[in-house]
């Protein structure tokens, strides 16, 4: 009987496995750092894909708020040259008579240039460049649309004044009847030349902005979503593109309007008519 116990001993004692020390002790540390690594790994990726997908996010409705704004001051200019489209002759007197106080409401755009950044082309780019990857063009743009709201203000207010003032002196006497001798004599010399420059700069300014913004809403959008990765953003949105195709009215107000001939107002201006169209430049003529 003690034989058969000392057996059954030695045969469990054999069953016991020899210690090891990397299963033991190695191993399940190894295991738990592998596995904390790996679930910082996948942390540290999903939170990289995330910030990369709201970085895109962000493009996108920085170009889309851009498009929208410059819509609106297009559609502002539009709705201010309806006023006068088609009714403009070459003779700077007839223009400021047919141009009446055009009553309007509308906000400057805010210059905030910031996160536009992402448009400009990287250094190593050699396609051809966009003129609306460059940020001081759009700035030149949106600056003189705001220019353009208080020139537009002012001409508004001096109408208002020469109206009272022609009342006053001439009667009821239509503005088409009136000529340059009838306004001097109730306005001044001083002020008349003041209203003519003024109105020739509205009409210009006005219509090569409205060209620009057009351009800018044409070509704009495309050249963004060159710079946006917009494959990540399939269920977040899209960006916003314009055409004017179909709008004739709208082609028709894209039309410059009649160019003006300052030679009748040379010796009220006191200077030659070539000089006067310079100094009536806008740097949108090319």
């Amino acid at each position: 009987m003690h034989e058969d116990t000392e057996l059954l001993v030695k045969a469990i004692e054999g069953l016991q496995q020899e210690s090891n020390h990397f299963k033991d002790y190695i191993f399940p540390i190894a295991s738990a750092l592998f596995t904390s690594l790996l679930g910082a790994g996948i942390a540290y990726l999903t939170l990289r894909h995330q910030e990369g997908v709201q970085i895109e996010k962000d493009k996108l409705e920085t170009s889309n708020k851009w498009t929208f704004q410059v819509e609106g001051a297009r559609a502002t200019l539009i709705a201010i040259k309806g006023n006068y489209y088609g009714q403009l002759s070459d003779i700077p007197l007839q223009r400021f008579g047919s141009i009446p106080s055009i009553l309007f409401h509308a906000e400057s755009i805010a210059e905030n240039y910031q996160n536009l950044s992402f448009i400009v082309p990287s250094a190593d780019e050699k396609k051809e460049r966009s003129k609306w990857s460059q940020i001081p063009r759009i700035r030149a743009m949106i600056s003189n649309y705001n220019y353009l709201l208080k020139l537009w203000q002012k001409r508004n207010e001096m109408n208002e004044q020469f109206k009272i003032q022609i009342l006053k002196s001439l009667g009821n006497k239509a503005y088409a009847n009136l000529s340059l001798t009838d306004v001097i004599a109730a306005c001044g010399q001083a002020q008349i030349v003041v209203l003519i420059d003024l109105n020739e700069r509205v009409i210009k300014l006005t219509d090569d902005l409205i060209i620009e913004l057009d351009s800018f809403l044409s070509e704009f959008p495309v050249y963004a979503k060159t710079k946006v990765q917009v494959k990540r953003l399939k269920k977040y949105g899209s960006i916003v593109t314009y055409s004017n195709n179909g709008n004739e009215k709208l082609l028709e107000l894209l039309e410059r309007s009649p160019e003006v001939d300052f030679k009748s107002v040379e010796q009220l201006f006191g200077e030659p008519a070539d000089e006067i169209k310079k100094r009536h430049t806008t740097g949108y003529e090319n």
